[in-house]
């Protein structure tokens, strides 16, 4: 593509975001280059996620865009700790209709002294997690 958004490093090297898209350039790509892709695309990641947050201050503020405003949008959840709603979906449904807290939830409302009974059963599990040097 002649105009497209393009990444280049240290180097000179050029990264166009078609290659970003494009399954079959990237497995092309040789271990290096790919990693030098990977950073900057982990570097592009922080100023991204640094703008937005600097968008959202400005709207927060009323800042006006010509193109950019806060739109509306709805959810639905239930109360976080009322015990009739609790009690009432319970003796309805079953304990499958309640959420059981994580260790963390759990140590912030009940403090430390939970911990005892949260170590008899609470399952470790590992995950694999990239690591940049």
């Amino acid at each position: 593509m002649a105009n497209e958004i393009t990444i280049i490093d240290d180097f000179g090297q050029k990264f166009g975001l078609s290659i970003m898209t494009d399954d079959a350039q990237l497995k092309q790509l040789d271990n290096a280059t790919f990693e030098d892709l990977v950073y900057l695309i982990k570097y592009l990641k922080n100023g991204i996620k640094k703008t937005d947050a600097e968008l959202k201050a400005r709207l927060d503020k009323g800042a006006q865009f010509k193109h950019i405003s806060y739109g509306e949008s709805s959810r639905q959840e239930l109360p976080a700790d009322d015990d009739k709603v609790k009690q009432a979906f319970y003796n309805k449904y079953g304990l499958d209709a309640l959420v059981v807290k994580s260790p963390t939830q759990l140590k912030k409302q009940f403090g430390a002294t939970i911990q005892e009974d949260l170590d008899k059963v609470v399952i470790h599990k590992t995950q694999n997690r990239v690591k940049y040097d």
